[in-house]
């Protein structure tokens, strides 16, 4: 298997498959855009939207793991922005002080929760 030209050097051409966004996988190794993600788990791999993706262990955005995030409650907003049980993110970035339980998308990049509100991943003051 090849990606722009180069050796997928582990990839399986038995059981490879492209997940489309930049995304693929074979029976034991994901790939985003032609490197291997570390410790992704091939069996539980999904793709969701905005580059987001996630196994039954972490969630990644465009292929790097979002440190903390609980894959179990990770859901995706809208407009670049996620959230699982205690935090919300922000194109893969945690939102520092942002409540995952209560944090709700508006429009336009602005986003809330019970304690501030945030324009593209930052707090603001609206």
């Amino acid at each position: 298997m090849f990606y722009r030209g180069r050796k997928l050097e582990d990839a399986s051409a038995h059981s490879f498959s492209d997940l489309g966004h930049g995304y693929a996988k074979d029976a034991f190794n994901v790939y985003y855009k032609g490197k291997e993600i570390d410790d992704a788990t091939a069996g539980t791999f999904t793709i969701l939207k905005d580059g987001y993706a996630k196994d039954a262990f972490n969630a990644y955005y465009k292929g790097k793991e979002i440190d903390g995030a609980s894959a179990g409650t990770f859901t995706i907003l809208k407009d670049g922005y996620a959230k699982d049980a205690f935090n919300a993110y922000y194109k893969g970035r945690r939102i520092e002080g942002a409540s995952g339980a209560s944090f709700k998308v508006m429009s336009d990049g602005y986003a809330k929760d019970s304690f501030n509100t945030y324009y593209k991943g930052r707090e603001t003051n609206f």
